[in-house]
């Protein structure tokens, strides 16, 4: 029986293919991408003074010696040799300031930001034959 089965499978037509066509007319195909970025950002900005400063000024006064800034060192102002002020009309209205700062910082300015973006694409294609 093994021996028919055999010879009748050894027997048997070739096969044959037949070509397969797409049959579509029309498609369509679409996509969608979304994204988002966070942008965090600290900026300090710091300002220094890195030497001294001394400021007079005044109304109805002068100084009785012609030098008005006190002498100053390499690190320091002399404070006791500065100048004298007297009224330029004794008895008379008169207004005087003196101001000093030295070295160091002088304004610190932070600032955080946050950036967001977000993008979507979408994006469709028709075809057909």
């Amino acid at each position: 029986m093994t021996k028919l089965l055999l010879m009748l499978l050894l027997l048997a037509s070739p096969a044959a293919a037949v070509p397969v066509v797409p049959s579509f007319s029309t498609g369509l195909v679409s996509s969608r991408t979304e994204s988002k970025s966070v942008i965090k950002e600290k900026i300090v900005s710091e300002s220094f003074r890195t030497g001294f400063e001394y400021m007079t000024g005044g109304q109805g006064i002068e100084p009785q010696s012609g030098i008005v800034s006190p002498p100053a060192t390499s690190n320091a102002l002399n404070f006791s040799n500065r100048t004298n002020w007297v009224q330029s009309v004794p008895g008379a209205a008169f207004q005087f300031s003196e101001a000093y700062s030295g070295p160091g910082l002088i304004e610190r300015v932070t600032v955080d930001r946050e950036t967001v973006i977000e993008s979507v694409v979408d994006s469709t294609s028709t075809f057909s034959q």
